[in-house]
């Protein structure tokens, strides 16, 4: 999860001056199943825990730790655009088979947590059309959830403790047949990247 820089956020809200229309339906997209990999993370584990077992004098190393197992992870193992409006969040960086995966939890406000979804949003293009581009929609998505911020917090983005961040679609999924996936999910954390402890609607925060 990567904090979006204050001042990206503003100009991107001088630059782009459309708001995109709530979308309470939302859209799927395909991607790996979280709670699959947290099996396989436990069953990977396991495996390594056993072979270090049979054979005490190892001395192999390695330069990453073993997977995390789901008693390791917090929350309820979701894809991260299923999310929806008011759910609270985590994510937390793992590797699988040598490679960066991000695994996305879901848990109840009440408990602590570092993001929560506050507007869902539609990109404007119909399909077919070609990808715009990274930069294209993550302007145009941090500039939507800066207009629609005051409204949810009851404070100015300026003056407030709280980091607008966005998950936007990929190529692969902008430009499918079948997913023609155009979501936007805005979020919220503290500047600072403290937990958060319940909501952050009307919070003035």
């Amino acid at each position: 999860m990567r904090v979006q820089p204050r001042l990206a956020v503003l100009l991107a809200a001088v630059v782009l001056s459309t708001v995109a229309c709530a979308d309470d339906d939302g859209a799927s997209s395909p991607a790996n199943d979280p709670a699959q990999f947290a099996a396989e993370s436990l069953d990977a584990r396991s495996e390594a825990q056993r072979e270090t077992a049979a054979d005490p004098d190892s001395t192999t190393t390695t330069s990453e730790p073993p997977p995390l197992a789901p008693t390791e992870i917090p929350g309820e193992p979701v894809n991260q655009y299923d999310l929806r409006v008011r759910d609270c969040f985590d994510q937390i960086e793992d590797r699988r088979d040598g490679l960066p995966v991000i695994i996305t939890t879901r848990l109840p406000c009440e408990d602590p947590h570092h993001f929560e979804v506050f507007a869902q949003l539609t990109y404007p293009a119909e399909h077919p059309s070609v990808f715009p581009g990274d930069g294209v929609i993550r302007d145009f998505a941090l500039a939507s959830c800066y207009r629609l911020f005051p409204g949810w917090v009851g404070r100015d983005y300026e003056t407030s403790t709280l980091e607008i961040g966005v998950i936007v679609p990929t190529r692969e999924n902008f430009e499918n047949d079948a997913a023609r996936y155009r979501g936007i999910h805005c979020w919220v954390e503290h500047v600072a990247g403290e937990p958060m402890v319940g909501t952050s609607r009307d919070s003035g925060w």
